[in-house]
């Protein structure tokens, strides 16, 4: 977790020079430079907020996070930054093509990371309470913005995370809403989720729906994800080649469980597109 809030940090600090940059490169514009010193005000309250997490992680133990910043991710926002400082040493950005590349920024996978972040140490201190209420108020301001340019409503609707023609039936069963609400911001672009806080709630699912995907934790109460994956496998053995666990304690007894039936099982924290690829042979098989 240290090790995020170190990378989200780093990353508010590049979106702040990005706000700040644009705001001189359409100084002539009052209106759009306006939005964009706010915007820059409003990121650098984010690194100072990612900077009071990194502080207030010194004095406590290290814990694994449900995600890690894979390669494809970092590259993806870092390449962003760098070609867009590169269009405005170059005059080549225009008014829309600046719409667009904030669209794509604050939809990209930084803010999911961010919530996920801040609601977890919400749970630990009161002091990232706010925040995590900041951050959508912040990417809902920006939208509305967006929406009042003529091509404004037509970018957010490209950029939105909107599922595919054919659409897949995800069925996320975890315990904790903050990793439940995160797992469906990273697959929601791959079909229609649903979530069960434990096996229990996730049998009476199954028999209302099919799903092609089954994202399970393992420990949870009332029924933990191993023994709903038996008792689900009773119903119908055909469920079984559509499960995927994740735990953050992968001991050898649970591997041979999970060799033994033939199941994936991701150890926390995975990297992003691990567990979009994993997600995906799922569905698509």
């Amino acid at each position: 977790m240290k090790d995020m809030v170190k990378w989200l940090r780093e990353v508010e600090h590049l979106a702040c020079e990005f706000y700040l940059r644009a705001a001189t490169y359409f100084a002539d514009d009052p209106r759009l430079k306006k939005f964009l010193m706010k915007t820059a005000e409003e990121e650098s309250w984010h690194y100072h907020v990612m900077g009071s997490a990194a502080e207030y992680m010194l004095s406590k133990p290290d814990f694994v996070p449900l995600i890690t910043i894979d390669k494809e991710t970092d590259d993806k926002i870092i390449n962003f930054f760098k070609e867009i400082k590169s269009g405005f040493e170059n005059k080549t950005v225009s008014e829309k093509d600046l719409i667009e590349k904030i669209a794509e920024l604050e939809l990209s996978e930084w803010n999911d990371v961010f919530l996920y972040t801040v609601n977890t140490l919400k749970d630990e201190s009161s002091e990232f309470a706010f925040p995590a209420e900041g951050i959508q108020t912040h990417i809902k301001r920006i939208e509305h913005f967006i929406e009042t340019f003529e091509y404004g409503p037509e970018i957010l609707k490209k950029m939105a995370e909107l599922p595919p023609v054919w659409v897949a039936n995800i069925l996320i069963v975890d315990d904790e809403q903050t990793l439940a609400d995160l797992l469906m911001a990273i697959l929601n672009r791959k079909g229609n989720i649903d979530i069960a806080n434990n096996g229990e709630e996730a049998l009476k699912l199954l028999e209302e729906k099919d799903y092609k995907l089954i994202l399970s934790d393992i420990d949870m109460p009332v029924m933990d994800g191993m023994t709903f994956f038996q008792e689900a496998v009773a119903r119908d053995p055909e469920v079984r080649s559509r499960f995927l666990f994740m735990t953050g304690r992968l001991s050898p007894e649970r591997q041979a469980f999970f060799d033994e039936n033939g199941v994936k099982c991701l150890e926390k924290p995975m990297g992003i597109k691990v567990l979009r690829d994993e997600s995906s042979k799922i569905i698509l098989q």
